[in-house]
């Protein structure tokens, strides 16, 4: 039987969005390295009052064979993108297909027609909805479990992908690196000559002044990402909305905020890698078991993810990395982790490569956005 491609409003419509949430359980089923998301956030990324959705559009498809779901894409054009890198582009993302090329190709046909329709060029991703979010299609490291906001796909992905044309854009690293390794040598004197200065201090985060907190955070962000491939400013809107998300799970102990004579410099964000809870709860709702899981997630939890670092660009050659990377491997250590990931790298950006190629941390897993000019 033909493949047939429908198109779904899963902004809108409860049912479309539950079959499109829903596909990923059908498809890994059974497959021990994936982990669920809880369907609640899932519904929240979906919900038309997300902030993301102020500048972006969306369009999205299911694809059915013998009667059954068996796929799904989703296209986005990205305002906010084309304006700050002055591109005139189109993304797809929230891909997944059984191991079939004729579902790759429908549903990529479908994205891709809907693309040029309005005017671009170039498509690319996968990118959930965008590089703010999760990224990239895994093509190598497929043994280790996924951690907290990285993604997971089949291996026959890439094959499939590049078969219609799609090559490489840009690869994303992810670095593993167990906590008791021996900081370099290099690294702890930048960092003690760095804290001898009376004009630098770090401090943790402070939970009772969350909301200025996160404000301190998103202005360095903004600053320190600037020039980073595929960057994208976010609204302070969606960065308040990403923060409330994440406070549910973060440990404050593990975010660090360095400030030179007094102004906020540079951060550092590990996380929890909740994802060890969330495979727990298999069918990813939190009713009416899994929420006991969640309460008990430290027990399962012994690693966690560096997801964000930054130094404002007037800051970088005062040694306020090293700070950073030496301060958050004892505190890693002090909470009971064992294990740390640092994703998602840039292959280029030498700046993040070297001190962790240096620290003996290995490059584990690999995550590729692909392009193809339309």
């Amino acid at each position: 039987m033909s493949v047939q491609v429908e198109e779904v409003d899963v902004l809108r419509n409860k049912k479309d969005r539950k079959r499109f949430i829903d596909l990923q359980w059908k498809l890994y089923k059974g497959d021990p390295v994936w982990v669920p998301q809880l369907k609640l956030s899932l519904n929240e990324q979906f919900s038309p009052k997300h902030p993301f959705y102020k500048t972006a559009e969306i369009k999205s498809w299911m694809a059915v064979k013998d009667g059954k779901d068996v796929g799904r894409i989703q296209a986005i054009i990205n305002h906010k993108h084309n304006e700050f890198h002055d591109e005139n582009i189109g993304f797809y993302g929230f891909f997944e297909s059984i191991e079939d090329e004729e579902v790759f190709k429908s549903l990529f046909q479908a994205a891709e027609e809907y693309i040029k329709a309005q005017g671009k060029s170039e498509i690319r991703g996968p990118a959930n909805p965008s590089t703010n979010y999760t990224v990239g299609t895994l093509i190598d490291g497929f043994r280790d479990d996924p951690q907290i906001m990285m993604t997971y796909n089949n291996p026959y992905h890439q094959k499939l992908t590049e078969s219609l044309g799609y090559s490489k854009s840009k690869d994303l690293l992810a670095y593993q690196l167990d906590l008791n390794f021996q900081m370099p040598e290099v690294i702890e004197k930048i960092s003690a000559r760095a804290e001898k200065s009376n004009k630098i201090t770090y401090r943790k985060v402070n939970m009772k002044d969350w909301k200025n907190e996160t404000e301190i955070l998103w202005d360095i962000y903004n600053d320190a990402w600037e020039k980073n491939w595929g960057f994208i400013p976010m609204l302070r809107e969606e960065w308040e909305h990403t923060c409330k998300d994440m406070k549910s799970i973060l440990d404050p102990n593990l975010i660090l905020i360095c400030e030179v004579a007094g102004e906020p410099a540079g951060f550092i964000v590990a996380l929890p890698d909740i994802n060890q809870a969330f495979k727990q709860v298999p069918n990813g709702k939190l009713l009416p078991f899994g929420i006991f899981k969640l309460l008990n997630a430290k027990k399962y939890m012994t690693r966690m993810r560096v997801l964000t670092m930054g130094v404002k660009s007037k800051y970088r050659k005062l040694g306020l990395e090293s700070i950073l990377y030496t301060k958050t491997k004892k505190l890693g250590l002090d909470a009971g982790y064992n294990e740390v990931e640092m994703s998602w790298i840039l292959e280029d950006n030498l700046n993040m490569n070297k001190p962790l190629l240096r620290m003996g941390a290995k490059p584990y897993k690999t995550y590729r956005i692909f392009s193809k000019n339309l």
